[in-house]
């Protein structure tokens, strides 16, 4: 089976349709097309793979994997309020 390579997706917000689709390498071409079609009236939306969906179709991840994979991925995130990196009485203070 051929790994599916990460494509950037210009959508029909009212549809849900793709109206067009190129690699992350072409990205200028989706925007070039989202701003022309805007210009007809259409309302657009330019959906762009986040790294870890790029990350785990170039690991080659089911489709099934990659939903858990993000699943887990976002509950990380939701269980840290803010930075861990920096303290809440001064943003600009690194922990030690």
């Amino acid at each position: 089976m051929e790994k599916e390579t990460p494509k950037i997706r210009v959508i029909d917000i009212q549809t849900e349709q793709v109206l067009f689709e190129c690699s992350l390498q072409e990205s200028e071409k989706a925007y070039q097309f989202a701003a022309e079609m805007e210009e007809m009236g259409l309302d657009l939306k330019v959906v762009v793979p986040t790294l870890s969906e790029t990350l785990s179709q170039s690991l080659g991840l089911s489709r099934e994997a990659q939903a858990t994979y993000q699943e887990s991925m976002e509950e990380e995130m939701n269980e840290h309020e803010g930075s861990c990196c920096f303290t809440k009485d001064d943003p600009n203070k690194t922990l030690n």
